[in-house]
């Protein structure tokens, strides 16, 4: 199974947002369907996770500070964890408990498909699918590690939709808590010892009917992702994690190089989680950045750019093979 990424907005984009929301309640637009200090309710809810290395820009800042002034928080009723949401859904300051992580969040950040899936029919689903994008943090942290662990925090059903889990919003003060962080920065570790679903495999173009192909089959610093006949050859044995493409091994082991986004070429460098080598592969089959969604693997003939998401060009065929080798 592929999983797909999500990222909270980035402020610039969450300012804009705001402005149509302002403009919305001026003209009858829709309220918040959630306010603080409202009764509690149950709501069945798409829960994605965020955090230092994968939020738009990289850092803790977020759109709507309330309780905090950059994201964060321990989980406790007095000390909720920031979320991300569309505040058309839930209203800044608006609190939810999480049974899953045993935790309490706060509204205080925008996230752009939460926006998409509530306003209309997004990448998850819509309209007014209640989608909360969770903070995990992570700086400080091992960048991979942190990603992997929000990946392996996203639930999907076996055909890769969201999974909807119950959420109380607007809670009582006296909900369990868990110890302990969602991610450990210390030693990389993940609430409950979850880990991400790892594939692995041949990734083929929709259009071409060519796959994926490192040349030679083993990628080094500067090796550059191209296409080739499928073969079912080393090169075309792709690891991914959720968010990092590497050959080989599972990404955060010593020695694997991932792909990144570079200069219009997909190119393998060292693992080091930056922005560059964050990718989703989407329900609608393309695969493209985490940081703007707007750049996705094509193929052009021998080789794969990083460009236009639209066309069959840009739309792939997954593997299915779940990976079982150190690190899985």
């Amino acid at each position: 199974m592929i999983k797909r990424r999500v990222r909270a907005r980035s402020l610039a984009t969450a300012c804009i947002a705001l402005l149509s929301v302002v403009v919305a309640l001026l003209v009858g637009g829709n309220t918040a369907s959630a306010t603080p200090g409202a009764s509690a309710a149950t709501q069945q809810a798409f829960i994605t996770m965020y955090g230092w290395y994968d939020n738009t820009p990289p850092s803790a800042s977020i759109s709507y500070p309330t309780l905090h002034n950059s994201a964060g928080g321990t989980g406790t009723f007095a000390d909720p964890i920031t979320y991300a949401s569309d505040k058309a859904e839930t209203a800044p300051g608006t609190k939810i408990y999480v049974p899953r992580v045993q935790k309490y969040f706060i509204m205080e950040d925008d996230c752009e498909e939460c926006d998409a899936d509530w306003k209309g029919h997004g990448p998850d689903g819509g309209p007014n699918m209640w989608h909360f994008d969770l903070w995990l943090g992570g700086k400080g942290g091992n960048a991979i590690s942190a990603i992997e662990c929000e990946d392996a925090l996203t639930n999907y059903n076996p055909d890769n939709t969201p999974k909807l889990e119950s959420v109380l919003v607007n809670p009582p003060s006296s909900e369990k808590v868990s110890s302990g962080p969602l991610f450990n920065t210390s030693t990389g570790a993940c609430i409950g010892g979850a880990r991400p679903i790892i594939t692995v495999g041949q990734f083929k173009n929709k259009s071409t009917g060519t796959c994926l192909n490192v040349p030679g089959g083993t990628a080094k610093s500067g090796t550059v992702l191209g296409m080739a006949a499928c073969d079912n050859s080393a090169g075309q044995q792709l690891v991914f994690d959720g968010t990092f493409f590497s050959t080989g091994k599972v990404a955060n082991q010593s020695g694997t190089f991932c792909a990144a986004s570079s200069g219009g070429n997909i190119t393998f460098k060292s693992c080091n989680g930056g922005p560059a080598q964050q990718w989703s592969a989407n329900t609608n089959n393309t695969i493209s950045d985490i940081q703007t969604g707007k750049k996705c693997f094509r193929a052009s003939g021998t080789k794969v750019t990083a460009a236009s998401c639209s066309g069959t060009t840009a739309q792939w065929s997954f593997p299915t093979t779940v990976y079982t080798g150190p690190g899985a």
